[in-house]
């Protein structure tokens, strides 16, 4: 099941590319090992938890409709003991769901997206004027450092119209500004041009010029720009490490962030509870057969999506991005240990 729903996206997808392809002639063997076979392991991931809840359902209901689970029952097995197979494989695919979402498809998503910016029309999301981040918060000295950058150039990694300001409770204690920034790789610090310094004592102020300074501090290019699907090219330790650096920052992104490492451990978990409402509802044989129960079970999962989907939607300072991820499971849990109980009846 989960092959077929590949095979239409793979096709799906070449239909949109293939102009693109026949007019920059990429490598055959990019497009399958770079780009396809990327692309086959994210959505394929993705699709998991589905897949495997209609299988469930497709083979458990045909066992049923045969009379086999009647005969497997009359042989002494109980309801429950004939679950523990399908709970013991749907656990390994979660465990298997987990590692390939934290760790594997993170960088076949890095590759892929390359790929695409390489061959296609897609260019990278990006921010270059009026860049605003906070970089350093002490709570114990109440001090907070805000960085603006009037402009910044991505392919020379240098700022202009620069500005550093520091807060201490809340008031500005001092100011830096500098014409240019410019990044220095080698060193991992900013090269600081035409600066001056302003340094606020009470109603006491000190002014300062230097002609060149080097500085750091918890910004780089790469964190300037908000780039297309970072979140989804970094591995479960990066994203973590990731985050903390952004809740600093203040950054805009930081719902979508919070959505996607929750999402790396509310998919697996799906994928079980999903399992078990798919043996509940398709162990009894049905008058309307196999095909009824599948109708049913794409109805949960069109109504699975449809609570994830709109649980991101309302993702805010009032609504945890955690509730909305987990709202699905935290409903359908009690739903999958209902249908078990009443199943045997």
């Amino acid at each position: 099941m989960l092959f077929a729903v590949v095979v239409i996206t793979v096709v799906v997808d070449l239909v949109e590319k293939i102009d693109y392809f026949l007019e920059k002639k990429p490598p055959l063997s990019e497009v399958i090992f770079d780009y396809y076979l990327k692309l086959i392991l994210y959505y394929g991931n993705m699709f998991a938890p589905i897949c495997v809840f209609l299988s469930v359902i497709f083979f458990t209901s045909q066992m049923a409709q045969r009379s086999e689970l009647v005969a497997i029952l009359g042989a002494g097995i109980s309801f429950y003991r004939l679950l523990r197979p399908y709970l013991f494989v749907g656990v390994g695919l979660s465990v298997l769901s987990f590692i390939l979402t934290g760790y594997i498809v993170p960088k076949a998503t890095a590759e892929r997206i390359e790929f695409e910016y390489k061959y296609t029309p897609k260019r990278k999301i990006s921010r270059d004027r009026d860049i605003h981040k906070r970089v350093m918060v002490d709570k114990k000295a109440g001090s907070e450092v805000y960085v603006y950058m009037t402009y910044f150039d991505n392919k020379r990694n240098e700022a202009f119209g620069f500005t550093m300001s520091k807060f201490t409770h809340g008031k500005l204690s001092e100011k830096l500004t500098a014409q240019k920034a410019i990044w220095q790789d080698s060193i991992s610090k900013w090269e600081l041009r035409d600066v001056v310094i302003r340094k606020i004592t009470g109603n006491t102020e000190n002014l300062q010029k230097i002609i060149k300074t080097d500085t750091a501090f918890n910004l780089s290019p790469g964190d300037i720009f908000i780039v297309e699907q970072k979140s989804e090219t970094m591995n479960t330790p990066e994203l973590v490490e990731f985050i903390k650096n952004e809740e600093i920052r203040g950054s805009e992104i930081l719902n979508d962030l919070y959505i996607q490492r929750y999402r790396r451990f509310s998919d697996p978990v799906a994928l079980i509870i999903l399992t078990i409402i798919g043996y509940a509802i398709s162990s009894r044989k049905s008058r309307g057969g196999t095909a009824l129960q599948i109708g049913l079970g794409v109805v949960i999962s069109i109504v699975y999506i449809a609570l994830l989907l709109a649980g991101i939607l309302f993702v805010g300072d009032s609504f945890p991005a955690w509730i909305a991820v987990w709202i699905p499971n935290i409903l359908f849990f009690p739903i999958s240990l209902l249908l078990l109980r009443l199943a045997p009846k």
